[in-house]
């Protein structure tokens, strides 16, 4: 009896012991995972599912090293990053105008994006739906990717935008999907993931056009006469601004969750009225698609185009 009294306290305190623990074991892993990687996942949860030495995981099993441990000038982070500089500056809004070499958000880390958004133009394509931008401040509706919540991001965006009949000079203007390289290199420019939007160029400044002779270690004086409300605005809605470089691009706005959490929780993944190519003129909505690709390439891919068309009416309705 004895025996079997002192197995059975044994049993009940390894129990006690193992129940206490693993609560702290947890949040000792948890506190593990370096910042810029507990951002990426919560930004991108449906992509991102994890983080496990040194590496983050994506939904599919595959891995990405987190920091490759590589020091690098940066001139060389203009050329290749790893996932961890994507973070070395951090977004602060009160920054402004940004000091010398201050890009928040400029390094991107192509192999992550490539991942996430696609890693050829076909792949990306296809991700891509029509918002309607602004109509009441006579916009146009434009192509952004669908993917992480961004054209749901922009929608409600320009549902805000177009709640201000003074905007319309500025908003009529939009560029956004455009694949090419950055200007004066050979990298992707983030309008080639549809995640950027150009708006009011023509009352822009950007680096390079003003000082076309200099290069990212140049001394160079900061250039802003863009409207700073269109700027918060788009800052609530998880979007980062290029007027907040020190190689500024005014025009610029970028969809960076990781970089500017979307301040309003309970609207991040909410479909929203307009990013349905069938809340749009079917007509308009083929043309954009369509423009993507060569002539002799549109005849099946407009077969595809009406069969994607479709689908987003089953879906808007249901």
């Amino acid at each position: 009896m004895n025996r079997k009294r002192l197995l059975l306290c044994s049993i009940l305190l390894i129990t006690v012991v193992a129940c206490s623990s693993t609560p702290s074991s947890r949040q000792e892993r948890s506190d593990s995972i370096p910042e810029g990687a507990r951002r990426i996942m919560e930004a991108y949860p449906q992509h991102v599912v994890g983080y496990e030495n040194n590496h983050i995981i994506f939904w599919d099993g595959s891995r990405m090293i987190y920091n490759d441990g590589i020091k690098r000038t940066t001139e060389q982070m203009h050329q290749q990053q790893d996932v961890e500089e994507i973070f070395i500056y951090e977004y602060d809004i009160t920054k402004f105008p940004p000091e010398y070499g201050y890009d928040p958000g400029r390094y991107r880390c192509a192999a992550f994006f490539e991942k996430i958004y696609g890693d050829t133009r076909e792949k990306i394509i296809s991700n891509l739906v029509v918002v309607n931008w602004c109509p009441k401040l006579g916009g146009r509706p434009i192509l952004f990717t669908s993917v992480a919540g961004a054209a749901e991001a922009l929608q409600r965006v320009s549902d805000e935008l177009d709640q201000h009949p003074e905007f319309k000079e500025w908003v009529t203007d939009a560029q956004t999907f455009n694949w090419r390289p950055i200007l004066g290199t050979t990298r992707l420019s983030p309008h080639c993931y549809g995640i950027a939007i150009d708006m009011a160029i023509s009352k822009s400044h950007y680096w390079k056009w003003s000082y076309p002779h200099a290069t990212e270690s140049t001394q160079i004086e900061y250039m802003n006469t863009y409207n700073m409300e269109i700027v918060e605005i788009f800052e609530r809605h998880g979007f980062i601004w290029g007027g907040r470089w020190y190689h500024f691009d005014t025009m610029h706005f970028e969809y960076r969750p990781e970089m500017n959490p979307i301040k309003s929780k309970e609207q991040e993944g909410v479909e929203q009225q307009g990013i349905s190519v069938g809340n749009v003129d079917p007509a308009i909505a083929e043309e954009l698609y369509l423009n993507l690709f060569d002539v002799k390439q549109r005849d099946s891919i407009r077969k595809e185009f009406k069969a994607k068309f479709k689908k987003s009416i089953a879906e808007t309705n249901e």
